[in-house]
């Protein structure tokens, strides 16, 4: 396939040429109707930039930390829905108010503040991950290219050479 396409290539940008050294006028010079080059709209190509080995490894640490603090905040707030549920007022009410009522009840409220602390950290370290990824975006690239066609008409010995050229 290259090969095809460098052979059309080659022979896009020669033969015009070589069509133009063989045709010579009567009074010494060469006649050749070369029509203006047309712009067309220009292309754009925009290249995203990559990430260091060391942002993502950064930001995926962060990450990990910010799912390993929610999940210890998710198992103290378990924890401390299991102890409020051995002293709610839904079992039999009237009875006497024990000390391992009173120690149920101080890790449940134990346990629940632990949960809120590892859920905002968890928090905390989310909404960093997400700035930083953000904020540490590598710049993209962007090459606007310009191109022009020509298209150029030569007479030949017995005929003429039509060729087009498309550079950018």
């Amino acid at each position: 396939m290259r090969a095809v396409l460098l052979t059309i290539a080659v022979f896009a940008v020669v033969a015009p040429r070589a069509a133009l050294a063989q045709v010579a006028n009567p009074q010494g010079g060469t006649e050749v109707q070369v029509a203006p080059g047309a712009s067309g709209r220009d292309i754009v190509v925009v290249t995203e930039g990559e990430r260091s080995t060391a942002n993502v490894l950064a930001l995926s640490g962060v990450a990990v930390a910010a799912l390993a603090l929610g999940g210890a905040g998710l198992y103290y707030n378990l924890d401390a829905r299991d102890a409020a549920n051995k002293v709610t007022t839904t079992g039999p009410v009237g009875q006497p108010w024990t000390k391992a009522d009173q120690a149920t009840y101080d890790q449940a409220k134990s346990s629940s503040t632990k949960a809120e602390v590892f859920y905002g950290l968890g928090g905390a370290c989310a909404i960093a991950v997400a700035v930083a990824y953000m904020v540490t975006a590598p710049p993209s690239e962007t090459t606007v290219i310009h191109p022009r066609a020509t298209a150029l008409v030569a007479p030949t010995p017995g005929g003429a050479v039509v060729a087009g050229v498309w550079s950018f």
